[in-house]
């Protein structure tokens, strides 16, 4: 998908992960991402150490969103060992899925108990910047 904003051209490339952690043992689920991460980042330096350097793909990951079930009470251990695991590789952002379900009052409870949970496991995540407006 080709975004513009503001004269900036992207090229924004979604990677969906379906069933991630719905297996019985889970423990190592995180492999998977892992490895595509590390092969899309080895592709672009290959092909940024080549002769050819114009027409270069940027397939890596640049930003993970991390969506946490609303119903759990906090972040599963295996959400702790993914986000872990890739924290150094790629900025993940945590979404509190079907946020719509949840009262005001449960949002900020849950957003509070993750981002707790995140800094008890030394996980950094993504802080977005401040903005007073659209600009």
């Amino acid at each position: 998908m080709e975004i513009e904003e503001k004269g900036v051209r992207l090229r924004l490339t979604v990677v969906d992960t379906p069933g991630f952690g719905d297996a019985v043992n889970c423990e190592e689920s995180w492999r998977t991402t892992d490895k595509y991460i590390d092969e899309q980042f080895n592709q672009f330096f290959k092909d940024e150490s080549g002769l050819n350097r114009k027409n270069i793909v940027d397939n890596r990951v640049h930003c993970c969103l991390y969506f946490i079930p609303p119903w759990g009470h906090g972040l599963r251990q295996l959400d702790i060992e993914f986000m872990k695991r890739l924290h150094k590789k790629v900025n993940i952002v945590p979404v509190i899925a079907k946020a719509d379900t949840l009262t005001p009052a449960e949002v900020r409870t849950t957003k509070e108990r993750i981002l707790r949970e995140l800094e008890e496991n030394e996980v950094t995540i993504y802080q977005l910047p401040e903005c007073d407006s659209d600009e």
